[in-house]
């Protein structure tokens, strides 16, 4: 225990002899010097935020930018989807040629800004549509659906809360033939 004492007073009372002017410069000098340091780590901490930020803003201005390229396109598909379901309600069917063109228009904005999920969903959509035999008019429906969900994720939407059938509804008056489900208020 003497041992610890003498180690401690032993600096303690060295500092007592130095003059005061000596001390009170090494301790700004200290002062200084911490000061400096932890300036510049929040100088680097500070410019590495706002880096960071600015890439995220960036990004999102990105995004925002796509989406609203999207927008078009996909308000042009959905409108053609209840142009050709009122054509249907009414026995008639849409003119084959601007049937092609609208599709084609759709295609290139697709595959220019569509997301990869949407432009698998649509390809997926377009050759089940293209292979008569496999045609199964609720299936189809259920893939146009799957379309559909993926072009509002694209836009930034959320599916969550949304299930089988939610989207059809607004097509068919009875989304639970295709389902198999009941729908819940």
């Amino acid at each position: 225990m003497c041992n610890v004492y003498e180690y401690i007073n032993e600096p303690v009372s060295s500092i007592s002899s130095i003059d005061t002017a000596v001390i009170v410069a090494v301790i700004s000098g200290a002062v200084a010097v911490i000061g400096l340091i932890v300036n510049s780590i929040m100088s680097y901490r500070t410019k590495r935020m706002e880096y960071r930020y600015s890439e995220i803003r960036e990004k999102q201005q990105e995004l925002r930018e796509k989406q609203e390229k999207m927008i078009d396109p996909y308000n042009k598909l959905v409108n053609l989807i209840f142009e050709i379901l009122n054509l249907t309600k009414q026995n008639k069917t849409i003119n084959d040629i601007d049937l092609i063109r609208k599709m084609a228009e759709f295609n290139v904005a697709v595959l220019l800004y569509g997301s990869n999920e949407v432009i698998s969903k649509w390809g997926n959509y377009r050759v089940n549509m293209a292979n008569p035999e496999g045609l199964d008019p609720s299936k189809s429906m259920l893939k146009l659906e799957e379309v559909l969900y993926v072009i509002r994720e694209d836009l930034g939407f959320s599916k969550k809360e949304m299930s089988e059938g939610d989207i059809l509804s607004l097509f068919i008056n009875d989304p639970e033939s295709l389902t198999g489900r009941q729908r819940t208020n």
